[in-house]
């Protein structure tokens, strides 16, 4: 049997009518081939950091036929506060009979790795397995933290902050101006966040995403979170996926969390709202919130070496987490 065939993926109309016709064939994962369009489009054609480089993934073919395909979804991370370029993987699947010839997708992957950073949020068991063997940074552990709203969180609202005089709350990213700064702190890896970026990302077709921002008169974004619709042991709520200020402590995230605790109404008439932190955050620790709990998550990091030395900050809307 001839061998498979790997290649890089640099997109066109042609290859990407042939990709999407090719994913809308999975039976593991289905979704029909207007969503695949809609995805496609929304990783690498709305995509503001989609100018890094022209590479998209990498294709497999079998006697000119599709049979597995890699996603990278460019991306930015601030690396002590300066931007750098990055990859999200995404969606690592292949044809059941060529399976073991996947694995030079993952070596091709590797070689990637060694010169940039890449972030896996979404990897199957098997996949996990094999990053943490390929030296990825596994951070699979976050505490979530939860906030009663309306009447239930009566004994709490005195206890959150309010924001500043002069501040505002917005939920809409195109109410903002001008971001603070693209990063929150000089001596670690994080995102970086521009105002293209949080338009495309309350933009996903994938998953709802909520914006509450803090503004000033003339626009000018400190903090935000993101959150999701997510029931909680049955009861509606909403789930925090991204946090971030610009000021030297976390009063402001507390005062926006306090807004949503005093006026549920302000995103909806969920029930709880949960926070999430990564081990090292201590955004939420002081909060006042009625109960705490460990989860698992999924999230693989690959740092190149020469930034194995600097902290990585994480908060669960990386990768292609939601998009």
């Amino acid at each position: 049997m001839p061998a498979c065939q790997i290649d890089e993926y640099h997109d066109s109309q042609l290859l990407r009518e042939e990709l999407v016709a090719w994913s809308a064939n999975d039976v593991i994962w289905p979704l029909p081939a207007s969503m695949w369009e809609r995805r496609l489009r929304h990783w690498w054609d709305e995509n503001p950091f989609a100018a890094i480089s022209p590479l998209r993934g990498w294709i497999m073919r079998h006697e000119g036929r599709v049979t597995g395909f890699m996603a990278l979804i460019p991306a930015c991370y601030a690396v002590q506060g300066e931007c750098r370029a990055a990859y999200a993987a995404s969606t690592w699947r292949v044809d059941e009979a060529h399976r073991n010839a996947s694995l030079s997708m993952l070596m091709k992957m590797r070689r990637l790795a060694a010169t940039t950073l890449l972030v896996d949020t979404t990897p199957t068991p098997d996949v996990q397995v094999m990053l943490q063997k390929s030296g990825w940074t596994p951070a699979t552990s976050i505490t979530r933290r939860f906030v009663p709203l309306g009447l239930a969180g009566l004994p709490w609202r005195g206890k959150w902050p309010r924001l500043s005089a002069g501040q505002k709350i917005t939920r809409d990213p195109a109410e903002v101006r001008f971001i603070a700064a693209s990063f929150q702190k000089p001596d670690r890896i994080e995102k970086w966040v521009t105002l293209e970026y949080l338009r495309w990302f309350a933009a996903s077709p994938m998953r709802r995403h909520e914006f509450i921002g803090a503004i000033d008169s003339v626009g000018c974004l400190t903090s935000y979170l993101f959150v999701t619709p997510k029931a909680i042991r049955g009861i509606p709520g909403w789930m925090e996926i991204d946090h971030f200020t610009t000021r030297g402590d976390s009063s402001e995230l507390h005062a926006l969390v306090g807004e949503i605790a005093r006026d549920p109404a302000l995103l909806g008439r969920e029930h709880l709202l949960s926070l999430a932190s990564f081990p090292g955050d201590s955004s939420w620790d002081t909060a006042p919130v009625l109960h705490r709990r460990e989860e698992q998550v999924t999230h693989h990091f690959s740092i190149p070496a020469a930034l194995k030395t600097i902290s990585k900050h994480s908060v669960l809307a990386e990768g292609d987490w939601g998009l």
